[in-house]
């Protein structure tokens, strides 16, 4: 009879030691899901904020001569969530000479816009605009009049 006792029967189980080493395996590669995961998560949220000053840039760019006057200079602000945009305007200087000479009605402007966005690169998107001659206040000769930043809270 204590033969029988010492005998073991295959496939009574597993033991504490393989449940053990199971669960650390287990712990292990969840871990590092967990990490795949995050790190997806994270990219996907300055995708989104990436976007959103793209969008921020493009919507200023294109009130640049309707709600915001040209003129040489730099305007700047910070929207609600905290990107700080400016806008910088200066006549080309290539074609003032030409201008002068052919008496051309427009005068080319370059015109730069430049999101930040915390924690990324900032963005930066330029576009030339013509604006009738004697219509920017630098051709003029007067001085540029400080413009009101436009409202980035606005949709435009």
């Amino acid at each position: 009879m204590i033969e029988n006792r010492k005998r073991r029967r295959p496939g009574r189980g597993f033991t504490l030691i393989e449940i053990l080493i199971a669960f650390a395996i287990l712990a292990v590669a969840f871990a590092g899901l967990l990490r795949a995961f995050s790190s997806g998560l994270q990219a996907t949220t300055k995708a989104e904020r990436y976007a959103e000053a793209v969008l921020l840039a493009r919507s200023l760019l294109e009130r640049v001569g309707s709600e915001i006057v040209i003129q040489a200079g730099e305007q700047s602000g910070r929207g609600a969530d905290g990107t700080a945009w400016s806008i910088r305007m200066r006549p080309l200087e290539a074609t003032r000479a030409i201008n002068e000479q052919d008496d051309s009605p427009f005068m080319p402007y370059e015109v730069a816009v430049t999101v930040a966005v915390p924690r990324q690169q900032p963005i930066t998107l330029t576009t030339l605009r013509l604006v009738a001659q004697g219509t920017a206040s630098e051709l003029n000769g007067d001085e540029p009049e400080p413009d009101s930043p436009p409202n980035v809270d606005e949709q435009p």
